[in-house]
């Protein structure tokens, strides 16, 4: 039985999201393609999302020397809600001074808009610097280079132990792999975690659901097991935890027995149903806690019955309190 995820379809059903590969010559393909199988994935699951290969090149050739053609211009307006990736090329001291380069980072600072969504794949945050994005924000790139970016960049606060960072409306990641976490994120915000979830499943990656967070997210780490039935179940449950889930309510759904159901969720994830769904909500209160909620609008949101209960739950998991975890 598939799960209802109807209210995520709603997210991108209001308008197409547009989203700009901007490809600079001696570009690296890993960088580039895992995010861009990301979002072809997610086209799959919402229709909503519209891809494009944009550069001031119609051919580059990449640094593994594969040529990569038929790129279009970049747009001289964007749409509304669009997303910019700039995307790495391989770093040296005069990187992005080509003719190309230099156009992209003057179209990165004219064109976008206040609600576009700025991201960079590795040493694309070296095009967003140039761009005069990452002044006053934090941001990241592979780890060989931080202490470079801050140099070109001191304005800019550069971390170097996140996977990816998010500030504001522009969003960089550590490189190479890094750039799927990005990307899964950046779809869980655009069109819902059901999707972002689906996708991380279909390229068989561990989807970690927060740029500060390295653990690898609750939604994905009991999933490493072969039941089709348990996995319909942890959908089903993706899409409603901030509801009320009761077991009662998922042998009803699933059109079996309690028993049966407990027996088979703890044989093949190794943990209860009800301390499944409390990690979900633990896992979703961070995150709203992190973007600046109060804890009782978090407790709400992610499905508790009081921000007591939140408090309670948290304790239990990390020995402390909301205010004392949280650092950010």
């Amino acid at each position: 039985m598939q799960p209802n995820h109807a209210q995520d379809k709603a997210i991108v059903a209001q308008s197409a999201i547009h989203v700009y590969f901007l490809i600079t010559p001696e570009v690296h393909l890993l960088d580039l393609a895992g995010p861009i199988q990301a979002f072809h994935e997610a086209q799959l699951i919402h229709s909503g999302f519209v891809v494009h290969f944009v550069g001031f090149d119609s051919e580059v050739t990449s640094r593994q020397g594969m040529g990569i053609s038929g790129l279009k211009l970049p747009p001289a307006e964007l749409p509304p809600h669009s997303i910019v990736i700039a995307c790495a090329s391989r770093y040296h001291v005069d990187i992005y001074s080509d003719p190309a380069s230099q156009k992209s980072i003057t179209w990165l600072k004219n064109v976008p808009r206040k609600d576009t969504t700025l991201a960079s794949l590795c040493t694309g945050a070296f095009l967003l610097g140039k761009a005069g994005w990452l002044d006053g924000r934090e941001c990241t790139t592979h780890h060989t280079l931080t202490a470079q970016l801050q140099r070109d960049f001191p304005k800019a606060n550069v971390v170097s132990d996140r996977i990816h960072v998010k500030s504001g409306m522009v969003c960089t990641s550590a490189g190479v792999t890094a750039g799927i976490d990005l990307c899964l994120d950046i779809i869980e915000d655009k069109a819902g975690a059901y999707c972002s979830i689906a996708v991380a499943r279909e390229l068989v990656v561990c989807r970690r659901r927060m740029a500060n967070d390295p653990q690898i997210s609750s939604h994905l780490s009991f999933r490493n097991h072969i039941s089709p039935f348990v996995h319909s179940v942890q959908d089903y449950i993706a899409c409603h935890f901030n509801e009320k889930l009761s077991l009662a309510r998922l042998s009803s759904q699933f059109r079996v027995s309690q028993r049966h159901l407990q027996r088979l969720f703890k044989t093949y994830t190794g943990m209860t149903v009800r301390d499944y769904i409390a990690e979900l909500r633990l896992e979703e209160a961070r995150h709203i806690i992190n973007r600046g909620e109060t804890i009782e609008r978090a407790a709400h949101q992610a499905g508790f019955n009081a921000a007591s209960s939140l408090r309670s739950a948290w304790k239990r998991k990390y020995y402390s309190l909301p205010s004392q975890t949280l650092t950010r």
